[in-house]
């Protein structure tokens, strides 16, 4: 039966001591201590952000970072990775509030990261490959995004493991989705034509069925591919406040997390119709 998502909450993500306006590029979702702590990583600000519920009271705080964050991967329960401009890959903790555990000097400035182990991480730069680090920042190896015979610069903002453990990446540049192996075979690399073709692809995740949700921020909605990459219907349009998203993640229980200009969007799973979809 399929199911539609209602949104649950919607979190202000501008918290005190912001100089700027918020822009947040990617989302992670943890589990400390019997709390959801939600990690944004703010790029105007330069700095990431955690919200969390504690004692029935909201918290919020940042973690200051020396350049501007970008994409995040959920390592544990209670850490994440956070690409950061210019050049390094910084590790975290929560506690639920934020702790530097160490900050990785890297040879490129990736964009998307996604955990592939406990101990392997996938980076995206805006490259033809997708490189594969272990904990100290070092590249094991690189995977070759696939060869379309065209004249495309390629810019992955954002990568997920799929539950297979293969490399999801939302390619901005050529506007499409493909997947990797972590040994570089292509698993698949087509995406519809027409209507259905991303305008301007960013944020991917994917639920514990294996399905793919992708925001498409020139489109203002997300989309639900199969396992295999086809598409299956837009799941959240302008009609659920979907403007201009970039960064997606889901949480233990399915629900869906959306960056979005000013707030994140917290969408929860229900019966078809209690929501429009289109």
């Amino acid at each position: 039966m399929r199911s539609a998502y209602e949104c649950e909450e919607s979190i202000n993500i501008r918290i005190d001591g912001d100089t700027e306006t918020p822009e947040v590029v990617d989302v992670a979702v943890l589990s400390v201590k019997g709390s959801l702590v939600i990690v944004l990583s703010d790029h105007n600000n330069n700095c990431l952000k955690c919200f969390y519920t504690k004692d029935g009271r909201k918290h919020n705080t940042k973690l200051m970072m020396e350049g501007k964050p970008l994409g995040l991967a959920k390592l544990s329960s209670n850490r994440i990775a956070a690409a950061v401009w210019p050049n390094r890959i910084v590790l975290v903790e929560a506690t639920p509030d934020l702790e530097l555990l160490t900050t990785l000097e890297t040879g490129k400035q990736y964009r998307g990261l996604t955990a592939l182990t406990h101990v392997t991480i996938a980076a995206a730069s805006a490259t033809t490959s997708i490189d594969i680090l272990d904990m100290d920042g070092d590249v094991l190896r690189s995977v070759f995004v696939p060869d379309t015979g065209q004249d495309i610069i390629h810019i992955p903002y954002h990568i997920c493991a799929s539950r297979t453990g293969n490399i999801l990446v939302s390619d901005y540049g050529s506007r499409s989705v493909y997947c990797l192996s972590p040994v570089g075979e292509v698993v698949f690399a087509d995406m519809p034509r027409g209507e259905r073709n991303p305008q301007d692809p960013r944020g991917i995740t994917v639920t514990k069925s294996g399905d793919i949700f992708l925001a498409d921020c020139g489109a203002n909605v997300i989309m639900q591919l199969s396992e295999d990459g086809q598409f299956v219907r837009h799941v959240l349009s302008v009609k659920n406040g979907i403007v201009k998203p970039s960064g997606l993640c889901v949480d233990d229980q399915d629900q869906l997390y959306v960056c979005l200009k000013g707030e994140v969007k917290v969408f929860r799973c229900g019966p078809v119709n209690c929501l429009n979809v289109t």
